[in-house]
């Protein structure tokens, strides 16, 4: 992985082989980002993907060993009560065939690239566990 900031804005490419979750959370706790929001583009593979079931209150996940291009990747950083930088993201992705295949993505490794610009508010967002679901929002 690769960046460069730019003001408060990061503009970041990632090569063949990086895990594109662990990277953003690498580079936030490296560039102390407590809280930010990020976009990109590119293509992935080795994808893991999840749906939350909100009455089981689980996410339910599916592997795909196939190569995508990324159509919309978007997400939010922000810290634990411990400090760790949490990235919450969803992503589209397209497959040979023209499919669309979504939802939150826990891991994929970067196939060909990927660009992301990322924007550091500047602040921290403190993320807490929710009683009911046990997923971590927000705390404002």
């Amino acid at each position: 992985m690769k960046f460069r900031k730019i003001n408060s804005d990061y503009v970041i490419k990632m090569e063949k082989g990086d895990d594109l979750v662990k990277e953003i959370a690498k580079l936030c706790k490296s560039e102390n980002i407590k809280g930010g929001y990020f976009t990109g583009i590119g293509a992935l593979s080795n994808v893991k993907l999840g749906w939350f079931n909100p009455v089981e209150k689980v996410y339910q996940t599916k592997d795909f060993d196939q190569y995508f291009e990324i159509t919309s990747l978007v997400g939010n950083v922000g810290r634990l009560p411990n400090g760790d930088p949490l990235v919450h993201n969803h992503v589209t992705l397209s497959d040979s065939n023209f499919s669309v295949t979504a939802g939150h993505l826990f891991e994929g490794k970067v196939s060909l690239a990927v660009e992301i610009f990322l924007r550091d508010l500047g602040e921290e967002l403190e993320k807490a566990q929710d009683p009911e679901l046990h997923l971590n929002f927000l705390k404002l």
